[in-house]
């Protein structure tokens, strides 16, 4: 390739619209580009008379196309004057818009960038060799993405946003269970603001004709045990089945079982069983291998594996050994149940843990009880996957990844197109 093509390949432009071309290399490793375009003998666009050239001015344009490079274009513009109407235009040119500084590869490089959550504005800035003020006023000019239309399953879930202007310490992230796309991200997670703004798509989308609204195509609604979430859905979506996420079931049993293994830790005068109740809580842990190689350990003053830990610890505290099998038998039924035995189950796992008689566990069967339908719900399937929260659970490390990189966000709008667009693969940008 000959650097005469190398060029009009990077400037986005035939060679026969060239007149004048010439590169310059700089002693500070930059390259500028002097060029002047053919003349194009243009009609006056107000009333379409014959035209001549007024004459020429230069115009310095950013051109961010090699990303080790600052690339700089000194384009001498043409001016024409109408001999008709005597008004004066400038000649249309492939690099940008009148009265702009930067090329539009510049823009589609910087809106490129900015896809990916690991690139900051001030990183997508010092790629393409522009102000951080420029990146922001390219992304919240091209970037407007619009909500989606709401799913038959639908996801939700909060993301922290304490530096957000506006009055709210979390969003409220919405997700297409199906696809994994990022319906719309929501300011505040507030009963207030989500019935204000499930009433306002109602508004917008209800037909009078079949006295529906685009809220009747949910059918399913996956939550994390939030009571706000619930009661709105139950409000707005009376026909949508509501699920409670699993996951965050478990997280109560979880913190439920470890108040009981501190507990014991706390009322046991002996130091070795507090320090092997500190040292080897994994052996209280869900499929953890016990049976490894024994290790000697110097304060029981021989070889153990862990297994042998935990038989100890399971001979010396009686409560913590039944915590421990409840515990087990729960994560058995959340992992084997089916919606059609769900219930019946679930019914038979509240008795156990009523009856156990583990003061840490009362508040557990009190959200078994208060959820027991919800919990029951999320065992249905959906396109061969039990209705979970684990998918925008995963979108919601993204966005805590955007944000770590960032260092926080303020402007909330700024901030709502910026994690649809990282976030949804087809989300784009707009010209």
């Amino acid at each position: 390739m000959s650097l005469h093509q190398f060029i009009t390949n990077i400037l986005n432009i035939k060679p026969e619209q060239i007149q004048d071309l010439l590169t310059l290399n700089q002693s500070d490793g930059s390259m500028v580009i002097k060029i002047r375009l053919v003349d194009a003998h243009c009609i006056c666009p107000y009333c379409n008379g014959q035209t001549h050239i007024h004459g020429y001015y230069p115009r310095k344009l950013t051109h961010s196309t090699f990303i080790n490079r600052a690339c700089t274009i000194l384009y001498l513009q043409r001016r024409y004057r109408c001999n008709t109407c005597q008004i004066t235009f400038n000649e249309p040119n492939p690099f940008t818009h009148s009265h702009e500084s930067i090329t539009h590869e510049t823009k589609i490089n910087i809106l490129q960038d900015l896809k990916h959550p690991e690139i900051t504005y001030t990183l997508a800035a010092k790629r393409n060799y522009v102000s951080k003020a420029m990146v922001l006023r390219i992304f919240d000019r091209h970037v407007h993405i619009a909500r989606k239309p709401l799913p038959k399953v639908l996801s939700l879930d909060e993301h922290y946003l304490p530096d957000s202007d506006y009055e709210s310490l979390y969003c409220c992230l919405l997700m297409d269970f199906v696809t994994g796309v990022i319906i719309d991200v929501l300011p505040d997670r507030k009963k207030s603001y989500l019935l204000y703004y499930l009433s306002h798509i109602k508004h917008e989308t209800y037909s009078y004709e079949t006295h529906t609204s685009e809220l009747d195509r949910i059918q399913y609604v996956s939550i994390d045990m939030s009571e706000s979430f619930r009661s709105v859905f139950q409000s707005y979506c009376p026909k949508a089945i509501i699920c409670a996420d699993s996951f965050h079931v478990l997280q109560h049993l979880t913190k439920d079982f470890n108040a009981v293994r501190l507990k014991c830790r706390r009322e046991t005068p002996d130091p070795v069983l507090a320090y092997l109740l500190m040292k080897f809580k994994v052996v209280l842990n869900h499929n953890v291998q016990l049976d490894n190689v024994a290790r000697y350990n110097k304060r029981l003053k021989r070889y153990i594996n862990l297994r042998g830990i935990q038989t100890v610890l399971f001979k010396h505290f009686p409560e913590l050994k039944k915590a421990y099998e409840l515990k087990e038998e729960y994560i058995a039924f959340n992992e084997t149940a089916s919606f059609e035995n769900a219930g019946r189950k679930l019914d038979a796992l509240i008795l156990k843990f009523a009856d156990s008689q583990i003061r840490e566990y009362d508040e557990f069967c009190i959200v078994l009880s208060n959820w027991k339908q919800e919990i029951v719900n999320s065992f249905t399937v959906v396109n061969g996957r039990r209705i979970n929260n684990s998918h925008i659970e995963s979108k919601n490390r993204q966005v805590q990844r955007l944000l770590n990189n960032a260092n926080g966000f303020r402007n909330f709008k700024r901030t709502r197109n910026r994690i649809l667009y990282c976030l949804n693969k087809e989300d784009t940008y707009t010209f």
